[in-house]
């Protein structure tokens, strides 16, 4: 069977800082991780690495959120926005802190742990 790459892309807003980490699982698979379009650096990811990311892209289940009620006080410190793209699929998700914390089925739990994964693939973090 032909595998294709697959691109990964997360981009996380905390305290008004940006992150952005962009992963490519292919034959050299490697991890970007930028701060508003200034590349801090990039290395190649190891064999375990990728089997977690695969691993962790096969759990995404596709959220439904819950409307929370209008309140000014609910402010998000931080939001996730995550882009999974292949040649045969292409998965896109949004959430705030506020959306995993009023849910309570977990519906988040698989990409918010997909999240954490790339997350802690920056080793200068």
């Amino acid at each position: 069977m032909k595998t294709y790459p697959i691109a990964l892309e997360l981009t996380v807003w905390f305290d008004l800082g940006l992150s952005q980490y962009e992963v490519v699982v292919n034959e050299a698979s490697k991890i970007s991780i930028k701060r508003t379009d200034d590349v801090l650096h990039t290395r190649e990811l190891s064999a375990a690495e990728v089997d977690s990311l695969l691993a962790a892209i096969e759990a995404v289940r596709v959220p439904i959120a819950q409307e929370l009620p209008a309140n000014p006080e609910n402010k998000a410190s931080s939001s996730y926005e995550l882009i999974i793209e292949s040649a045969h699929f292409s998965l896109e998700f949004n959430w705030e802190n506020l959306d995993v914390e009023a849910n309570r089925s977990n519906a988040f739990e698989s990409v918010t742990k997909l999240a954490s994964l790339v997350q802690s693939l920056d080793l200068d973090h």
